[in-house]
């Protein structure tokens, strides 16, 4: 499952003023006023135009403003958790993560900073961390759906697919049109071999989003899995249609092309993908497998020599050459790699290597 996050500017658009109503430009000019001789307002002003900084991608001059802050209040527990957002955009990670502890020291009940040291663990890969710091931001507030999404998706990292499965439910219930938890929730439903309800999250996820060519792929690929190809290959195709350069999504395709005997189609469809990604070793063996149910032996052949030599264990690419070797006469080559799928675990290998061979 490829996993989603969102931007840090979700986080940073939340901590803009309360005081920011129908009365701001008074109020601004009231601490500009201020400024000079009331330390909290000229702490509130300067973390306002921090935050502005922010919001344009300038974390070195928010760095700068929330630096300023913190000297007229030291005091001031959201200073530290924008500045510790803001030195992790800058890829000072330890300063960033001292500041955000900083930020729960001053401000236990601080929910945001507990969710940004989670995501941060999270990149780490310290997913016992992640989760932690996720569920203590869900004790503190439990009506923001991106919290259970995050902590949803490090479950599934994990391979405790019944916690993801209850955590992205539990995002798509407080935000119904949540694109990318819901094709989560349908990645986790398929790990659990609830595969109706796979299908089911994957069509939510794309009427959510019309333009996740993602969520679209796993739809397809929820479709072959049910045997239903012709559906398969309309959800690739929406895939395609959102992201030409999908090489995954032509491969997938072609897949479900040849369950429907479209073999010259499913080989147009290889050609792309491997267009796109030209070591793309699966659409190699895919096209060779085109390729021999149109009894073209020489080009199978080349494709599947390429696919041992991009992926040398790859029991089903020897196994397609075998076939492809036999057809031009090869015995003693087709024997060998027919061996060589079965030492490596495809038993209709080790059965003809033994039918065949012996």
């Amino acid at each position: 499952m490829k996993i989603h996050y969102l931007s840090t500017i979700f986080i940073i658009l939340l901590f803009v003023s309360p005081f920011f109503g129908q009365d701001k430009e008074a109020f601004l000019l009231k601490l500009e006023e201020l400024g000079e001789t009331d330390s909290v307002a000229s702490a509130q002003l300067l973390y306002n135009k921090g935050v502005s900084e922010m919001g344009m991608g300038k974390y070195s001059e928010a760095v700068t403003l929330f630096d300023q802050a913190i000297a007229f209040n030291p005091s001031f527990a959201e200073v530290y958790l924008n500045r510790g957002m803001s030195q992790l955009e800058l890829k000072n990670k330890e300063k960033g993560m001292t500041d955000l502890v900083e930020a729960i020291l001053l401000n236990p009940k601080l929910d945001k900073a507990y969710f940004t040291l989670g995501k941060e663990f999270e990149k780490q890969q310290k997913l016992d961390k992640a989760i932690e710091n996720y569920s203590r931001a869900i004790d503190l507030n439990q009506n923001e759906p991106l919290y259970f999404y995050s902590r949803g998706t490090v479950q599934f990292q994990k391979g405790d697919y019944p916690n993801a499965k209850s955590d992205l439910k539990k995002a798509v219930s407080l935000k119904p049109n949540y694109a990318y938890a819901w094709n989560d929730l349908g990645s986790a439903y398929l790990k659990l071999d609830q595969l109706k309800m796979a299908i089911s999250s994957y069509e939510k996820a794309v009427n959510s989003d019309g333009k996740m060519a993602i969520a679209y792929n796993n739809l397809g690929s929820a479709y072959r899995k049910d045997d239903e190809y012709n559906k398969a290959v309309e959800a690739y195709s929406k895939a395609i249609e959102n992201k030409g350069d999908y090489a995954l999504a032509y491969n997938n395709r072609g897949i479900a092309a040849m369950k429907l005997q479209n073999y010259e189609e499913a080989i147009k469809d290889f050609d792309k993908a491997i267009e796109i990604d030209k070591e793309y070793v699966y659409a190699f063996n895919n096209r060779a497998s085109a390729y021999i149910k149109l009894e073209t032996w020489d080009k199978a052949l080349v494709d599947a020599d390429k696919a041992v030599l991009l992926k040398s264990d790859y029991a089903y690419a020897y196994y397609n050459r075998a076939i492809a070797k036999e057809m031009v006469r090869d015995v003693a080559g087709a024997c060998s790699d027919w061996q060589k799928s079965g030492e490596l675990g495809l038993e209709a290998g080790e059965v003809y290597y033994k039918s065949v061979c012996k």
